[in-house]
Formats: C-alpha cells, structure tokens, sequence
C-alpha cells in the first residue's frame, strides 16, 4: 500500500528535476497576461483595494495590503505536467491559510482537469496527500500536490521567521 503511494511521488519528482533542469538556476518571470489574471483572482477574493509588495522569499511571491494591514499573500508558481509547465495561483489569509488555488495557464493537450474549480477546492480542505486524482492526468495531479505542498511549507516557514524577527 505504502509503495503504491510513494513510487508515483518519486517518479514525480524524477520528472519535476528533469524538466526543469534547464531552469534549475533562472528564475520564472510570470507574463503581463498571468500577472493581471492573478490580480483580478485577488481583487475578486478579497473584495477591496490593495498594494502588493515582493516578499525575499521569491519575486513572484507578494505580501498584499491595504491600509498598512496585512490582508494576505500571493504566490505565482509554476509545476511540471507531461511535456511543460504550468502556472498556478496560490492566495493566502493573513494567517497563511489556503484560501484559493488556480490554474492560470495549462499547456497540455491532456490533463486541464486540474484547472477544475471544484477539484482544487481540496486542497484547502484536506492534506496534499489526501487530494483525490483524476484519471488522464496523473502526472499533473501529482505534481500539483507535491508543488503546493512544497509552496505550504515555504511559506509557512517564512511566515514563522518573518514575524518572529518583526516582534
């Protein structure tokens, strides 16, 4: 049962480091396209104006504020599917819980599943692992949980140092 779960995380992983090998060192620059998409997804999740400001953590991670108070976080992030990538959205409560997830471009002739608002809703309701998948898009579905469990602990991490070092 254990083999069953983990073998597909490995060669997840195996196919993450090969096909971003050639991106190991640079850094991805989110288009104009995704950006402004992130920001109306943003814009319509909290409802009110807002400033937002790269954290150290990566550059297309943003504290987003208003009124000098922290309303969350915004991250753009990429995953590997079977051939490319794909870009995602991930926001944040103040408190950095998930408060939403979305597929802002999906590459692949196979697998756009994932984009699914309902599916993606489990992941702010239940561990990464737990996350159901979705038959033709396995290597998408395991990557997308192995990335936002990755960016959840990142940020948790950061959030944790951030705000001790602020006290």
């Amino acid at each position: 049962m254990l083999i069953k779960r983990v073998v597909p995380i490995i060669l997840v992983g195996i196919l993450f480091l090969v096909l971003c090998a050639n991106k190991a060192y640079a850094q991805w620059v989110p288009s104009d396209k995704m950006l402004s998409k992130a920001e109306l997804s943003v814009q319509k999740q909290f409802n009110i104006d807002y400033s937002k400001s790269a954290i150290d953590l990566n550059p297309n991670y943003y504290e987003l504020t208003t009124n000098d108070s922290i309303i969350g976080y915004m991250c753009l992030q990429q995953a590997p599917s079977k051939h490319d990538m794909f870009d995602f959205l991930a926001i944040y409560s103040s408190e950095m819980n998930l408060l939403k997830l979305q597929i802002l471009a999906y590459r692949e002739n196979y697998g756009g599943e994932i984009a699914n608002k309902r599916w993606l809703k489990q992941f702010l309701t239940r561990p990464t692992e737990k996350v159901q998948a979705i038959s033709g898009a396995t290597i998408s579905v395991e990557s997308m949980k192995m990335v936002v469990s990755l960016l959840n602990q990142k940020m948790k991490n950061w959030y944790q140092v951030h705000h001790i070092t602020s006290k």
